[in-house]
């Protein structure tokens, strides 16, 4: 099992491998940010049954079309599992399945953690072609269901979205006022404790894939549900544990950066140049230039097409526009002290907590 190369995610994936590994099967996880070659090279390596991929952002699943396609091209003769939040059944059959599903090593997405001993055992099983088959049947069915609904829709000529794009007079809507500083600012004054009341618990039980039912879906409601009420609250109160002793030991930390620079749309509109001072704004020495897209879908309504950049204003206004990136340090070394004491709770209820932090 891999993450796909730029995605690091991996809480879901490590679940898996605990699942499969109670039910006696050997997982070799090679980890995330994983390429192509990587993956087929260590399939190689370890002569392995089935090849699964993870990811969670939506670029991995550009990446795990390629993966198909090449092990496609390398000959290879093991069926391919996809799992991940980002990936849904829809999208392996229309745009993975394509690319390498046949009777003897098909691609099936595997919802989550629970199902994947029953894919497996399926697949390693006596009755592995007509369970195939039937999931052949079903995604072949999902791709005529797609692309039937794709001739329904019609997209306008970019040159046409441009014509009725939004236009804002900067003039009598003018850009908000200067940053008080431009350029990067780093962010690490920020404790443990200080986010700890703003946590969103929700995809704490999800990772766990715990979901209770209405009316008792959500934290802290959850603890109702007659299902997993019991399960649920044994988690919370263990994962409490752990985030106190994080907290005490200072064995995770948060750091964030800022970033606000003076911004101009281009003269055609449809791109955004970014400057690192006001000086290089007046000389006109962008930087960088973010490339925008612009809805083309045809709308029911007259309601514009909208790129991003309708929202800066042009050269000759003071515009400015703000980015940001954060993130909780120190799991990978907790990770790695639980994975040398063999305790796989511990090791993804720190990555579930860092996620949370």
């Amino acid at each position: 099992m891999a993450t796909v190369k730029g995605d690091v995610h991996d809480i879901g994936k490590n679940i898996v491998a605990v699942v499969l590994g109670c039910n006696n099967y050997k997982v070799y996880d090679i980890g995330v940010m994983c390429s192509c070659e990587l993956i087929l090279e260590k399939a190689k390596e370890y002569n392995v049954d089935v090849i699964g991929l993870s990811g969670l952002i939506t670029p991995s699943l550009d990446e795990m079309v390629v993966v198909a396609k090449e092990m496609s091209k390398g000959g290879f003769k093991q069926p391919l599992l996809i799992g991940g939040a980002t990936t849904s059944k829809m999208h392996t059959a229309v745009k993975v399945s394509p690319n390498y599903f046949t009777l003897e090593h098909p691609v099936i997405h595997v919802l989550d953690a629970s199902r994947s001993v029953t894919v497996v055992s399926s697949l390693l099983g006596e009755n592995k072609e007509d369970y195939v088959t039937d999931i052949m049947e079903e995604y072949e069915e999902m791709r005529e269901d797609y692309y039937a609904g794709l001739e329904d829709r019609y997209f306008l000529t970019f040159d046409q979205a441009k014509e009725q794009k939004l236009v804002i007079d900067f003039d009598v809507v003018p850009p908000a006022p200067a940053p008080n500083k431009l350029g990067v600012t780093v962010i690490d004054n920020v404790s443990l404790e200080d986010v700890v009341p703003y946590i969103d618990w929700n995809p704490f039980f999800q990772t766990w894939e715990l979901r209770g039912r209405y009316p008792n879906r959500g934290y802290p409601k959850i603890f109702n549900d007659e299902a997993v009420g019991s399960e649920a609250k044994k988690l919370f109160d263990d994962a409490q544990k752990l985030m106190k002793e994080i907290i005490a030991n200072k064995s995770m930390y948060l750091k964030g950066v800022v970033g606000l620079f003076a911004a101009n749309s281009t003269e055609d509109g449809e791109d955004v140049n970014i400057y690192q001072s006001e000086d290089d704004r007046e000389n006109g020495e962008p930087c960088h230039k973010f490339c925008m897209l612009r809805q083309q879908s045809e709308k029911e309504s007259d309601d514009p097409y909208l790129s991003q950049a309708d929202f800066i204003a042009p050269a000759g206004y003071k515009d400015h526009l703000g980015m940001f990136a954060v993130s909780c340090f120190g799991c990978e070394e907790l990770v790695a002290k639980y994975e040398s004491e063999h305790d796989d709770y511990n090791k993804i209820m720190s990555q579930a907590l860092a996620d949370r932090f």
